[in-house]
């Protein structure tokens, strides 16, 4: 959603090409090979999972958003300059709204290619975005789409993909109509749904179009040139890229690693060039050792644990209660998480705002006052835990209740995470708690089918405004296969992101939280804080690495180069 794209984020043990902000040293654009010394431009990174795919109509997670994010270009770019998130051309060269805030223009660059040499066109965009909001496609991310006019009728097969709210004007100048004004419309648009798409290809390779590298074209920095399954992938320069020349890498290589032990081996040795540390033991190791150097990016990554509301016991609302507030959320950071990350007592993490001012200050710490109402009441999570058992016939005995909590990971993190929630919840429910182990894809398969209880994840916000988190528990979207349905949160969701006002904007969305938290439909943990270490010849030019950066950024690899290999 990340991403963020929109997107489902393993916590701990991904990789990103998160780029380095917080206004650093800067270098002008085109420079950066100078001292490489014959080093040579490249990377080597890691992903933690295979990518799904490459299909921008397709894609749901983040291994495929960040190989995309550096072979696609989109309308716009969300970029740090000195410091501060700024727009930054894409395809579009620029772009205007009307008075009205609902209706934008695009016009696209002339010299934008795509690798084949083909231009890039509006009509290309138009495309795109009609076939993610064609049912027929299955789009996970058509909630992107959503603010644009008529894509409820479009997505539910009422209208045709004709009537969607876009259309080219010209070769190169987009035109899109939503059905009202959204003050974060423009940062949403450097999502990876927005990325065009070419109908021709799309044709030629049908259901194998983004399965593998040569099935597909590109108008990004970089080409996918090399994509072996489940173990490795490459990018290289696009030279028909427009803004190639301030493209200093030549290739980045992505070894598939898929266990913490594998990945501490790469970076130790020098196979990769980036390690994103999952232990205080880690950190502190990488800390003494001045050739790694350490950027932190936190703000708008959230790690929670949700519940299948339609399986026979978690539908229950007070079993969904007691499971919440049956864990310290204190303890989980420091326990859980090795301290790594940041308690989180609401639904939206904390760089999420409203006109500068972060939700999470306003609408306060829910969680922990829910449970201090229940503290006070008198109760525990156990008797609310033995209050639903009793509403649907199950005794008043914890220790007989069966429930599996099912986590998206085999190695040695995930089986001791697993330990210390079956600690947890002996110690807080009386549960005899069953943990299933399995790797992302299997996990993701059982989620989408209904076949879990209880499951834990991670999320990334993917821009700047609370819509981005809420959205995906509105009903038509069901993003992490809660299947929770609830009329008043949709409509209060829906009428903050059409409302100009900020402080009404604000106040919409603070409800629709509170009734999402009330339901218990999910329970915040944490804030994720990615602690990565870079090797110390490689560089960003417009924010070294180093320092904390900005969350809502995803150039890739683009501004990065390497000096004194």
């Amino acid at each position: 959603m990340k991403k963020r794209w929109l997107a489902l984020l393993l916590t701990g043990v991904m990789a990103l090409s998160l780029t380095a902000c917080g206004g650093g040293d800067k270098k002008s654009e085109g420079e950066g090979k100078g001292g490489d010394e014959g080093g040579g431009q490249y990377i080597n990174t890691y992903l933690a999972a295979e990518p799904t795919t490459m299909d921008v109509s397709l894609r749901s997670d983040t291994y495929s958003s960040e190989i995309m994010m550096n072979v696609m270009e989109g309308l716009i770019r969300i970029e740090q300059r000195d410091g501060k998130y700024e727009v930054m051309p894409g395809d579009a060269e620029s772009w205007e709204v009307n008075d009205e805030g609902n209706v934008w223009t695009f016009h696209l660059g002339e010299d934008r290619k795509w690798n084949d040499g083909e231009p890039v066109t509006a009509e290309q965009y138009v495309y795109s975005l009609q076939r993610s909001a064609d049912p027929a496609t299955g789009c996970p991310n058509s909630y992107f789409v959503s603010p644009i006019l008529n894509y409820d009728a479009v997505s539910t097969g009422e209208k045709p993909v004709e009537e969607l709210g876009v259309k080219a004007l010209d070769e190169h100048t987009l035109e899109i109509t939503l059905t009202s004004p959204m003050a974060s419309f423009l940062e949403s648009t450097d999502a990876s749904i927005f990325y065009p798409q070419r109908k021709d290809i799309v044709e030629k390779y049908g259901d194998q179009y983004g399965a593998e590298a040569a099935n597909l074209v590109y108008n990004g920095p970089f080409v996918l040139t090399e994509w072996n399954h489940n173990s490795s992938l490459r990018i290289e320069k696009n030279d028909q890229y427009w803004d190639k020349d301030n493209v200093d890498l030549d290739y980045v290589d992505y070894q598939i690693l898929k266990d913490t032990t594998s990945i501490a081996n790469a970076y130790d040795s020098g196979q990769i060039d980036f390690i994103t540390v999952s232990s205080q033991e880690q950190l502190q190791k990488y800390e003494a050792d001045d050739s790694n150097v350490l950027t932190n990016i936190s703000g708008g990554t959230i790690s929670f644990q949700f519940y299948n509301t339609t399986d026979p016991i978690m539908s229950n609302v007070n079993i969904r209660k007691a499971f919440s507030l049956g864990v310290d959320i204190e303890d989980m950071n420091e326990i859980g998480f090795s301290g790594l990350r940041e308690p989180l007592y609401g639904w939206i993490a904390p760089a999420l705002s409203v006109d500068g001012k972060s939700m999470r200050e306003v609408a306060g710490d829910t969680n922990k006052e829910l449970k201090e109402e229940l503290e006070a009441s008198g109760k525990t999570a156990k008797d609310v835990l033995i209050e639903g058992m009793k509403e649907l016939g199950l005794g008043d005995d914890p220790s007989k209740l069966d429930v599996t909590y099912s986590l998206a990971g085999t190695d040695d993190w995930y089986h001791t995470f697993g330990e210390y929630l079956q600690q947890v919840y002996k110690e807080s429910l009386g549960i005899n708690l069953k943990i299933d182990f399995s790797e992302w894809d299997i996990f993701s398969d059982n989620l989408t089918n209904g076949n879990y209880q209880i499951g834990f994840m991670a999320w990334g916000a993917y821009y700047n405004d609370p819509y981005d988190m809420l959205s995906i528990h509105l009903s038509d979207f069901n993003q992490i296969s809660s299947n929770w349905k609830n009329e008043e949160y949709d409509a209060l969701c829906r009428a903050g992101m059409t409302e100009m006002d900020p402080e009404k904007r604000m106040q919409n969305y603070v409800d629709a939280e509170r009734i999402l938290m009330e339901d218990y439909v999910a329970c915040p943990f944490a804030t994720s804080v990615s602690h990565q270490f870079s090797k110390s010849y490689v560089h960003d030019k417009y924010a070294e690495y180093g320092q904390d950066n900005l969350y809502f950024i995803h150039p890739g690899w683009k501004n990065v180069y390497v000096e004194g290999r």
